[in-house]
Formats: structure tokens, sequence, C-alpha cells
């Protein structure tokens, strides 16, 4: 009797969960559903209604937003700021982080902690400050400007991810390597690097979609030079668009599929990266 009712109970408690589940996620899911259907619409109907289906399949809006003169060289632009972002980011941050696990000394913890608290202000406590010394340092209005300040506001996150990483990992190979006549720089790339590839394409994820979608810094910083960044370029997208809402949600869709398919491509190397090390250990 006890295990039948126990197994009953279960199977509600397991049915209440899925419930909440399929809840959220249409919840998460309908405003990119709305904004997907729209994007097929014309003005009038979207007028209508925005939850409507479409009377038909038209790709006019997208090639509206296509052949806008804009378009792709902000898409590009971006594409350009992300990726090197992203890159000098891993970079900077693995070495980082990497030595901060192998430095034995209570420093280490302690300019981790610095780093860390840099979490806990506010961005526009300093932004007047940021801007001011940026602009002294000729780093304002000018892509490199906004790539360095792009690293060094996403620093802190992939350092603690790197330290705490490399905290778990065996130090046996290391050593062997260097005993087969390693220098420290041949150590990290050609044996640390490669071991932290789960935690680097974690890093490349959250940088890239975090440096995709930034506004207020690009536009503090790199202002209205063109070409721009894909959030910069949208906001002048909805100036020349005022009210043609069909054509400011296809825009919002053709500008996110380059950051999707990047996050699905990497998605698949967390997984299998998570799951070698689950094995491992």
């Amino acid at each position: 009797m006890h295990t039948a009712a126990n197994l009953s109970k279960r199977s509600w408690r397991k049915l209440l969960l899925t419930a909440i589940i399929w809840i959220l996620a249409l919840l998460f899911f309908a405003p990119i559903y709305i904004v997907i259907l729209n994007s097929f619409k014309t003005k009038p109907e979207l007028m209508v209604s925005a939850i409507s289906l479409p009377k038909s399949i038209d790709f006019g809006n997208y090639a509206t937003i296509l052949t806008n003169n804009d378009f792709f060289p902000s898409l590009l632009f971006s594409v350009f700021i992300v990726a090197v972002t992203t890159t000098l980011t891993i970079l900077v941050s693995s070495l980082a982080g990497y030595s901060l696990a192998r430095w034995k000394s209570k420093f280490s913890g302690a300019i981790m902690l610095v780093f860390l608290s840099t979490l806990f202000v506010p961005f526009q406590v300093y932004m007047v400050a940021l801007i001011v010394i940026a602009r002294d340092l000729h780093l304002t209005g000018n892509a490199i400007g906004l790539i360095l300040i792009y690293i060094a506001l996403g620093m802190p996150v992939p350092i603690f991810l790197y330290r705490s990483y490399a905290y778990a990992m065996s130090t046996e190979i290391e050593e062997a390597a260097a005993i087969d006549g390693c220098s420290r720089l041949q150590l990290f790339f050609r044996v640390v690097l490669p071991l932290m590839k789960p935690i680097t394409a974690t890093v490349a994820v959250l940088n890239a979609l975090w440096s995709w979608g930034e506004f207020l810094v690009a536009f503090l910083v790199y202002g209205n030079h063109k070409p721009m960044t894909i959030p910069l370029s949208q906001q002048y997208f909805f100036g020349t668009y005022n009210q043609q809402w069909h054509l400011i949600m296809t825009g919002f869709v053709v500008s996110t599929i380059p950051i999707v398919i990047f996050y699905i491509l990497m998605q698949k190397h967390i997984v299998k990266g998570i799951a070698a090390g689950a094995v491992k250990g």
C-alpha cells in the first residue's frame, strides 16, 4: 500500500514538474514566436493582429533588410568585434586563470578576490570615469578602443572560470611535459589549453553573447561612427523605419541568426566536454 502510494505521489510530482517546465518554455518562446511570425507579415496584416498566422509566406521584409546599405557592413563589423574580443579574452583570461591556480601563494586568492569584486560595482558608477580615461587615451570613436574596453569589462568571470577549472586539473601531465623539456608557454599552449576546451567553449559563448548584443558601452565609446555594431545600427534603423514593426521584427530575426548559429555549434562542444569530464572523474 505504502509503495503504491509513494509511486503515485512521485508520478504526480513528475507530472506537475513537467507541466511547469512546459509552461515556462512556452512563456519563454512566445516572444520569439511572435517576432518570427510577424517578420513574414505585411504592415496591414500586423496592424490587424500580431498573433495570427500570415496569409502567405512573404520574404519581402527580409529582402528589404538584406538590401539595406548599412546592414551588411554592420553585420561584418559586429562579427569582427566579437571574434577579436572573444579570442583575446580567451587568450588573456586563460593565461591569468591558470597562473593564479598554479601560483601557490596567499596573494593568488587576494588577486582573484579583487577581480571578482569588480562584478559588484554597477557599470553606471564608473561609466563617466571610464569614458574620460578612454577619451584621454584616444580610444573613443575607433574599433581598437571598443575591443580593449570590452576585454577589460569582460575579464573577471572568464578568469574565475579558468582558475576554478585549472584547480581541478591533474598536474601529472604538466609535470611529464616539463620533464620532456617543454617551456612554460609550450606547456600551456600544447598541453594545458587543449585540456581546457570545455571551459574555453563556455567562455567563448558567454563572451560572444554579451559583446554581440551590448549597446551602452558601444554607444558611449564608439558613438555613431560607421560601420556600426548591430545594436547601434538598430537604433538608427528604428528611426528610419518608424512604426514599420514588420521590418523592425525582421531586423531582429536577421541580426540574431549569426549568434544563434554560433551558440548551437559551441553548445555541442560544451556538452561533450562536460560529459568527458564527468566520465574521467
